[in-house]
């Protein structure tokens, strides 16, 4: 680089030399760096480049880690960073703040990388797409929650057409593992071994400044789904309550109405549209 060169071509510079996944050799020799940075006492130009390098990649790691706790535990440390260190290098930052840079984990290994094959990878990219919920929701912004109060001014001739808006500090998540068991049992410091293929369904969502994760049974998953999908709360109830086959249409019409209440009061919906 030439001596006159702007500073704007040197922060360029200098970003692309930083930025290079540690996998890869320097886009730059010695002799270049030499004409841009200065030599220290005891490392040379391009060592010292080295430093801002590993550097950049360390706090890169340290993100993804903070939105990932539980799948580093899960698959430990060493994998863990290897999984890191190749996810930077297929997905580099482009952007100044760093909230949305794991954004793309579980769909990176569901693409099995080659540190994470066959039933770990499934239930690894299981295990990040219910962390990577959590962050979601916690930055997402919400409105003010519909109540049962606000349920009870509804006509009982317009329940037919009304339909729900879902809060959007929420996310309802399907998975091929029971990774909600397995993260609950993380968090209470217990040691769970990798859990066998099992499908579960998990509404996570904040309420206040908490985050909360909410084990579905496949009925109700049906039934929240059915409603943050948009269908309309009679057509979503009665149906959901005709596949509870194993207890009278009284008895499933009450266990359908229960869960929706609790829905409702626990912040999942926030309004209604008709």
């Amino acid at each position: 680089m030439s001596g006159h060169a702007s500073l704007r071509a040197r922060q360029l510079w200098f970003a692309a030399a930083v930025t290079t996944p540690e996998s890869s050799a320097h886009p730059f020799g010695a002799d270049e760096a030499n004409e841009v940075l200065t030599e220290g006492p005891r490392l040379g130009a391009l060592d010292r480049l080295e430093v801002y390098r590993r550097a950049y990649h360390a706090r890169l790691i340290e993100c993804l880690a903070d939105d990932y706790p539980v799948l580093k535990d899960a698959l430990g440390e060493a994998p863990f960073e290897a999984l890191c260190r190749a996810y930077i290098a297929a997905h580099p930052s482009s952007e100044p703040n760093l909230n949305a840079f794991g954004r793309r984990m579980a769909d990176f290994i569901r693409g099995a990388p080659a540190s994470l094959e066959g039933a770990v990878g499934a239930f690894a990219a299981d295990l990040a797409a219910l962390e990577w919920a959590m962050v979601e929701v916690i930055h997402a912004p919400s409105r003010a929650p519909l109540t049962l109060a606000g349920l009870g001014e509804i006509p009982l001739e317009r329940w037919a057409e009304a339909r729900l808006e879902a809060n959007s500090a929420l996310r309802l998540l399907r998975f091929e593992y029971p990774v909600n068991l397995y993260f609950q049992a993380r968090r209470e410091g217990e040691s769970p071994e990798i859990p066998a293929p099992g499908r579960s369904a998990v509404a996570v969502y904040r309420s206040g400044p908490t985050i909360w994760r909410m084990n579905l049974s496949e009925p109700m998953g049906e039934l929240l789904s059915a409603l943050v999908g948009g269908e309309t709360l009679s057509s979503a109830v009665e149906r959901t309550a005709a596949t509870l086959s194993e207890v009278s249409e009284e008895v499933a019409a009450g266990r359908v109405m229960v869960w929706f209440r609790e829905w409702v009061s626990s912040g999942l919906f926030s309004g209604i549209q008709f």
